[in-house]
This record gives structure tokens, sequence and C-alpha cells, in this order.
């Protein structure tokens, strides 16, 4: 027998290998059968008690169901409720048990247990009554000082939906104060998402503007220029003149700028435009130059697009060449680039032209 397995071991390593991964692959489908059983039960409990409530009208929960209700079956129960009739149950018991709900959540150590919660308020949240809605609002702000990305977003994603401006304002400064530097996009694109009106919102976060982080700052410039509000343009083209202006807030106040063109804007990009479009300083520069695009028939326009075609910086080349395509300043024009000393600029024009499905001159 010790012969055997002499010469034979790796053979039957190999077998006890193969066995140990089908005991483990079976133990974790029978974990995740378990799982899905027990989490099938605590739905149909949902489901009796959601029935029960709108029955009898009373949206008062007993304590052990208060006790289990951030669960997940409590969370596809109330999905599948809202697509009923009745949907509204899911509001009424949120309504009902406001201030219990928000004391045990509360108390939990578990702050994925806390997003969990905040995350079914931001889907099953709308429209509350005034009293449930400032209980849970200020949980909400709690909850906005949570290290956890998951429980601000879920946090944030529930003032949004509830609709208030004032609240909303105030959670984007409350995380600029903490230095909760929260991701940009996810900040911006929430604001956009916001269910009240958005000039409220827009007022509302121009108040507190001087006061938040250039971090917020540009997610709250992103969101006025996905959201087309152009109300404070003016404020924003005195602002890129202040030497405390990021690259990044630049560059994004100039994306703002260029979707409402006039003639104040216009100045302000050729002037960026003609000044760091060579410099270390290029990147505000690249944007400025798509920006002009948007003023055919200008001659100060082309003339500096021309001349910062020939930029070391590609971005800045390509940006002002895509200009200087959309624009049409002329074929002679176009012609004295690609016929002219620059190759780097007549490669940034070819490239231009092609892309934009226009014959090459």
């Amino acid at each position: 027998m010790l012969d055997f397995i002499l010469h034979n071991y790796q053979i039957l390593t190999v077998i006890a290998i193969a066995l140990a991964i089908l005991v483990i692959r079976f133990r974790n489908a029978r974990l995740e059968e378990k799982r899905r059983t027990e989490e099938g039960k605590r739905i149909v409990v949902w489901h009796r008690t959601l029935e029960r409530c709108r029955e009898a009208d009373d949206y008062r929960l007993e304590p052990q169901e208060l006790a289990r209700f951030s669960d997940s079956g409590m969370l596809k129960a109330f999905e599948f409720m809202a697509g009923q009739e009745g949907a509204g149950s899911c509001e009424r018991v949120l309504e009902a048990n406001s201030a219990e709900l928000v004391r045990r959540i509360s108390e939990k150590a578990d702050t994925e247990e806390k997003g969990f919660f905040a995350y079914m308020l931001s889907e099953h949240g709308k429209g509350l009554g005034a009293k449930a809605e400032k209980v849970y609002t200020e949980f909400l702000f709690d909850l906005l000082l949570s290290d956890s990305v998951y429980c601000r977003e879920n946090a944030l994603r529930a003032l949004y939906g509830f609709g208030n401006a004032e609240d909303v304002a105030r959670a984007v400064k409350v995380l600029s104060d903490a230095g909760k530097l929260h991701n940009e996009k996810l900040l911006s694109d929430g604001l956009a998402s916001f269910s009240g009106d958005a000039g409220e919102l827009s007022e509302a976060l121009m108040k507190l503007f001087p006061q938040l982080d250039d971090h917020s700052q540009s997610a709250v410039v992103t969101f006025f220029t996905f959201a087309g509000i152009h109300s404070y343009d003016g404020f924003f083209r005195d602002r890129v003149a202040e030497a405390d202006v990021s690259t990044d807030q630049r560059c994004d106040i100039f994306r703002l700028l260029m979707k409402a063109p006039c003639e104040e804007t216009k100045e302000i990009l050729i002037r960026e435009l003609l000044e760091n479009g060579s410099s270390g300083s290029w990147e505000a520069a690249a944007v400025a130059a798509t920006g002009l695009s948007s003023y055919p028939g200008d001659g100060g326009v082309i003339s500096a697009l021309l001349e910062q075609i020939k930029s070391p910086h590609w971005d800045v080349r390509m940006n002002c060449a895509f200009s200087l395509v959309r624009l049409g300043p002329g074929d002679d024009t176009l012609n004295g680039i690609l016929s002219g000393g620059d190759a780097y600029a007549a490669d940034a024009l070819r490239f231009a032209l092609s892309a934009e499905g226009k014959a090459q001159q």
C-alpha cells in the first residue's frame, strides 16, 4: 500500500483536491439554499404583515416586527407591494412607525444595516407626512457623518427623494464641513435626481456656495451644467478670474458657461485660450477651445484657435482643430494649416476632419 501511495502520490493529490472542491461547492449550495428558504419565509411574513395593516387600516407594527424591520425580506416585500394595489402601504408603515424605527435603527452598531435602512427610505420614503419626514431627516443627517460611502450615499438619496431643497443644500455643507469627500460624480448626479424644484435647489446651494470646499463647489457647478441652470452665470464668469479657484473647478465652470453662449463668455474663453493654451496650466484652455465652437463667423475666435492649434499640448491642439472644423472658416484657412510648417497642427486638423466626416482639404 505504501509503495502504491509513493508511486501515485501526484494522482492521489489531484483526486483529494477535486473531492475537496466538490465538498465545498456542495456545502455552499446547501448554505445558499438555506439562505433563500429563510429569506422566502421572511418575505411571506412581511406580506402578511402588510396585508394585515392594510385590511385593518392600522399601520403600527408590533414590537417583534419592529425588531426585524430592516431585514432583506422586508425590503423585497415592500418592493412587491409597491407594484400592487394598495402600494401606499409601504409609506403608511414608515409614517406610522417613524420614531420607533429610527430609535431602534440608531441603536444598531452595524453601519451596513443603517445604510440599508437609508436605502429603503430612498426607495419608499417619498410622500411621507411632515412629522415623519422630519424624524427621518434627523436620522439621515447623523448618517451623513459616517465613514461609510454606502451610508452617506443612501442618506443623500433619501434626502433627494424627500424633495426639501434647504435640507439637501445643508447636507452638502455638512459633508463639506466634515471633510467627507463624497464622490463628486455621485454628488452631482444625485443633485440632478432631486425630486423637488431644481430652481429652489439651485438657490439654496448658491446661498451656501462660498462656504463649501472646492470639491463640493465643483459638484454644484456640474449639477448646474446638466440641469441647464444659467441664472448664476454672471457669478461664475467673475469667479474664474479669482486666483484661488482650482483648475478642476475652472474647467467645470467653462463647461457650464459654454452651454449658454454670450459675448461676455466668449471674451473669457478667448482670453483663457490665448493666455494658457501653451502654458503649463493648459487644462482649462483646452475646455475653452471646445467652447469657442459656439461662435461662428467671429474673427477673434478663429484667430485664437489658429494660434493655439500650434500648442505643445495635444488636448489643446485637438480641441482647437475640432472647433475650427465645426466653425468652417474656409478652405484657404484650413489648407494653410495642412500645408504649413507645423506637422502636429496639421495632424490634429486631419484627425478632426476625418472624425467629423468631412473631406480632407
